[in-house]
């Protein structure tokens, strides 16, 4: 990545539009963190004092949860840093050109990169029919234009190829910063567990790939929608969990029928209904005393 983004630095500086105040803002690759890989007894780097010197007390399992722990939280807070980055180095490329950007009706970051990428789709489908368009709007002639293409410089040219290479670097570039932060909040959701340490969601890595592909359909509204839908499109997975259901009713089953049963293994008899006389008769008794 550190190579992708040092051509796209020399390619918008060369052709003037990154400035110096823009490149010092270049997102920076995230950090190696250091992780604590002692046996025992060492506290995790950045400990007070007073809870490090009774770190080495501990139970080893302690130790070692403590320690990665800690290495984990390190390492998402270099990458929420580098996602910091990403985002203020786009940011300042669209602040240097947003007063131009408004006059034209682009009032957001979101508004000028949907408007980059559905230009770009548009030259991949019909370039000619994309050029024309925004020739109308730059109120370019095309046909005066084709009449004048012989005395273009080279030198614009070549320099035109540069910057498209530049946007498709660009492009790229956003592209795989999007797809990092997909994947991360993916496997988050992955090892979430209960109280007890349990896999909330034990199938993910079987449907993980079909949890992607739903989501990225716009089939589904949120990843758990997905995880749930994704279970009964497998067939292992689902054959599992509906052997799992039957297995389930069956114990059910057996339960409620032993407990229909007494002691000695017979049916209780239900009380039977009174006939008329015998209510009667029953009735009468409380004043016969």
């Amino acid at each position: 990545m550190s190579e992708l983004r040092e051509v796209i630095e020399r390619q918008f500086k060369a052709h003037g539009l990154l400035s110096d105040a823009e490149n010092e803002k270049t997102p920076k690759e995230t950090p190696a963190v250091e992780t604590n890989e002692d046996n025992s007894n060492v506290s995790p780097p950045g400990y007070p004092e007073e809870f490090a010197s009774e770190f080495k007390n501990l139970p080893q399992k302690w130790q070692d949860f403590l320690c990665e722990r800690e290495a984990e939280n390190k390492q998402k807070i270099a990458e929420y840093g580098s996602k910091l980055d990403a985002y203020n180095f786009v940011e300042t490329l669209f602040g240097n050109r947003r007063d131009r950007l408004a006059a034209k009706g682009v009032e957001t970051l979101g508004q000028w990169l949907q408007g980059l990428a559905w230009l770009d789709e548009a030259m991949d489908e019909n370039p000619a029919a994309t050029l024309a368009a925004v020739a109308t709007v730059y109120g370019v002639d095309l046909h005066t234009a084709r009449q004048k293409q012989a005395e273009i410089n080279p030198a614009i040219m070549a320099r035109v190829c540069k910057l498209e290479r530049s946007y498709d670097d660009l492009t790229a570039y956003l592209r795989e910063m999007q797809n990092r932060n997909f994947n991360g909040t993916l496997n988050a959701f992955g090892r979430q567990t209960d109280r007890e340490g349990n896999l909330l969601h034990p199938h993910f890595e079987d449907v993980k790939q079909c949890i992607c592909d739903l989501l990225k359909s716009g089939a589904v509204a949120d990843i758990e929608e997905a995880y749930q839908s994704a279970l009964w499109l497998n067939p292992s997975v689902r054959k599992e969990l509906v052997q799992k259901h039957i297995d389930s009713e069956a114990k059910a089953a057996e339960k409620a029928q032993k407990a229909a049963f007494t002691i000695k293994g017979k049916a209780e008899k239900p009380e039977r209904e009174l006939t008329l006389r015998e209510t009667i008769a029953k009735n009468m008794a409380k004043y016969v005393d």
